[in-house]
């Protein structure tokens, strides 16, 4: 049995992906029913996390550990969490070991429904205090979240215009950053900036973390998860987070240059179950063999060649901006990116290390282990499916005036 941590910190995460590498089959995940001490990246993290598991087992089953809530109590505070859900949603079956009878599925299958249903009813979808979130359960009918994806009959659904994402994205931070307190967004011109960057990002997700190997076959099993999270540094617990680690604390050092706040922020971040980066690369191009033949360094390299204009893991696929329009709407937001994919887990502050342009930026991201560039040196991690994607957006202090430039 593997237990997925309670404690939502990066590195207990990565022990977890670890702990599956070792004994990838037989693996049954149980899930906490309470979660404490939330870091930076941690739901994305243990988005990711239960998304390998998923991958790795055959059998697919989560038990959930006893506790003393009642299983009702229990069964709508997993609901309300974004990994748990993806655990439930991943599952074939469920227990829940303290009850008579342990198979809790139809209870969860019933609020997980209830939940997707009530994420039409405003445009922050799912929402836990300052945690707003919508989930794509892309195996069900479930897949094609209405406020993202235009639909209409004899169509593939597509996802909607930028305009109306970036609204989305709007309500989200809104609410997320309102629960936090004392920060108010950035003015209209930065938050299309904001809307740009996650819009190119979803489309990513659409079209390269929903398929298999074979592009006309979606993933079934899958998931994909989009979250915003409001972060006040006045808090002693969230602070002491943040300076224990030495890549953010560094991040916020580097705002004191900015008009930004260095205290108020607002995490988004979008996960999803697909190959990854270097997996749907290599399985867009025969002949590039396969993960675990590959390099640390060689999945480095088209890990960058995926980040470079209108490059894409398809070679007649030229659509957008792509991902160097996300690149350069972090930099006028002054913002930070961690991404993690199959063994790579690497970073970029857009504060010290701005995107410069489509031609003369080097594309170059910073291993999030060793803190150096990874042109130099990049860390093998535990192997991970999909894509998580992790920004950190400085807000602005209440009362303080944005520079207007024209």
């Amino acid at each position: 049995m593997k237990s997925l941590p309670a404690t939502l910190e990066i590195d207990k995460i990565e022990k977890f992906f670890s702990l599956l590498s070792e004994s990838p089959e037989s693996q049954v995940l149980q899930i906490p029913v309470g979660s404490s001490k939330f870091a930076f990246g941690g739901y994305a993290a243990a988005i990711q996390a239960v998304n390998t598991w998923a991958n790795l087992s055959k059998d697919r089953k989560v038990e959930i550990k006893p506790s003393q809530k009642t299983k009702d109590e229990a069964v709508v505070d997993i609901i309300a969490q974004p990994h748990k859900f993806t655990a439930m949603m991943m599952a074939k079956q469920i227990d829940l070991p303290s009850e008579e009878t342990p198979n809790v599925r139809p209870d969860i299958n019933h609020q997980a429904k209830c939940a997707i249903e009530r994420q039409s009813e405003n445009n922050f979808g799912q929402n836990r205090g300052r945690l707003c979130w919508y989930s794509f359960v892309d195996h069900s009918t479930k897949g094609f979240v209405p406020q993202f994806y235009s639909t209409m009959p004899g169509y593939h659904p597509s996802p909607k215009s930028v305009d109306k994402i970036t609204s989305l994205v709007r309500s989200m931070v809104e609410r997320s950053a309102s629960v936090a307190g004392g920060a108010t967004l950035p003015d209209d011109s930065k938050v299309n900036n904001l809307g740009r960057m996650f819009y190119e990002l979803f489309v990513n997700t659409h079209e390269h973390g929903t398929k298999s190997e074979n592009r006309a076959v979606w993933l079934k099993p899958a998931t994909r998860v989009i979250y915003s999270y409001g972060i006040n540094l006045v808090e002693e617990a969230i602070s002491k987070s943040i300076s224990n680690d030495e890549v953010l604390s560094q991040y916020i050092d580097n705002l004191n240059q900015t008009q930004n706040s260095t205290r108020r922020f607002v995490e988004i971040s979008i996960v999803d179950s697909g190959l990854g980066f270097c997996g749907r690369w290599i399985a867009d191009h025969n002949g590039t063999g396969s993960i675990k033949e590959m390099d640390v360094s060689e999945q480095y390299a088209i890990f960058k060649q995926c980040f470079k204009f209108r490059s894409s893991s398809t070679p007649d696929e030229i659509k957008g901006n792509g991902l160097p329009a996300v690149m350069a709407n972090l930099t006028a937001l002054n913002g930070f990116m961690k991404v993690r994919s199959n063994n790579l887990s690497v970073y970029r502050d857009f504060v010290s290390n701005p995107f410069l342009s489509i031609q003369n930026d080097d594309y170059d991201f910073f291993d999030w282990h060793t803190k150096k560039c990874c042109s130099e040196k990049v860390t093998e991690q535990a192997n991970t499916r999909g894509v998580a994607v992790t920004v950190l957006i400085p807000l602005f202090d209440k009362g303080v005036d944005q520079e207007v430039t024209l």
